[in-house]
């Protein structure tokens, strides 16, 4: 075998910052040693792995196919210099979730899962770090090796992607309790040409939550008029309740109002919007102890509250 993992290092580093210097400055190695390392990465495969368009390097067809591959087998190195560089070494489990779960759920779930571990928040190392995003980011990072666990919302369809269903959460419409809709419908259920015509708040493209919406609406709603859009679910619930549209949302985030009668759930024929949160994992991921007791943790969880 001809092809190191130094020379799969430095092609991953190389089409990350886009030029021989910024890799070499970002992996301490000289412009010289990166430019020979990936001539003879190149050599060594017989064919070039980038496009040279002026002094930056671009990855071409070649070198994209190359580039899952090189980041699966780095990402594994890596991982073995972590199981085995000595029994006490400490490891940081990188966990990425979707907005509702990373801002509602995940709280809980990481306090049960300290407890369980006998593990102390006064470390200096924390076993846990999270990256909280939109679906679409977090299935990203997942396959990119960026994080090691993801749990979203939103549907994913990566083919590198392990996808294990895990809790069921429930999506309401909701409306401040002042709103025309609520005041002229009450408890009566609201026709859907009235929906097709309202104000509604969304989330942004690649939101788990936008894409269930769409999802359940588009049989009879093909288009959502709406003037703001948010990347907050928070935003969205507090703009609700000032009576700036009407919005889906996960009962996690809506309860407090509801119970606080600041907004008002709305009765719908899509009464009953359910959608399945799922764990991610890339399928050349390697499962180490940590990330298993996680996983195991996290399945026992079965419902959302």
């Amino acid at each position: 075998m001809r092809i190191t993992l130094r020379q799969l290092q430095i092609f991953i580093s190389i089409a990350k910052c886009g030029s021989t210097t910024a890799a070499g400055e970002e992996i301490a190695l000289s412009q010289s040693a990166i430019s020979a390392s990936i001539a003879e990465l190149e050599k060594i495969v017989n064919t070039q792995l980038f496009d040279r368009v002026g002094r930056r390097l671009q990855l071409n067809d070649h070198g994209r196919a190359m580039m899952p591959h090189a980041l699966a087998l780095v990402d594994r190195a890596e991982n073995l210099e972590k199981l085995y560089a000595s029994d006490n070494a400490p490891s940081t489990l990188i966990v990425g979730a979707s907005l509702t779960i990373g801002n509602y759920l995940l709280p809980r779930l990481l306090s049960a899962y300290w407890r369980q571990q006998g593990l102390s928040l006064s470390d200096a190392l924390p076993p846990l770090q999270i990256a909280v995003a939109n679906t679409a980011d977090i299935i990203h990072k997942v396959a990119n090796f960026e994080v090691d666990i993801g749990l979203v919302e939103g549907a994913c369809h990566h083919p590198n992607i392990t996808v294990k269903p895990w809790l069921k959460d429930e999506l309401l419409l909701v409306a401040s309790s002042d709103h025309p809709l609520v005041r002229q419908y009450d408890n009566r259920i609201i026709p859907t040409e009235q929906l097709a015509d309202a104000n509604w708040l969304l989330r942004e493209p690649g939101s788990g939550t936008r894409e269930a919406l769409e999802q359940a609406l588009s049989p009879d709603i093909s288009h959502m008029r709406s003037t703001l859009e948010f990347s907050d679910h928070e935003a969205i619930k507090h703009s609700a309740a000032e009576g700036l549209g009407i919005a889906c949302l996960s009962r996690l985030v809506v309860s407090d109002m509801l119970t606080s009668g600041k907004l008002a759930q709305l009765n719908t024929k899509f009464s009953g919007l359910h959608r399945r949160f799922s764990l991610l994992l890339h399928h050349q991921k390697q499962v180490t102890p940590g990330m298993q007791h996680f996983i195991e943790h996290a399945l026992r969880e079965n419902r959302p509250s």
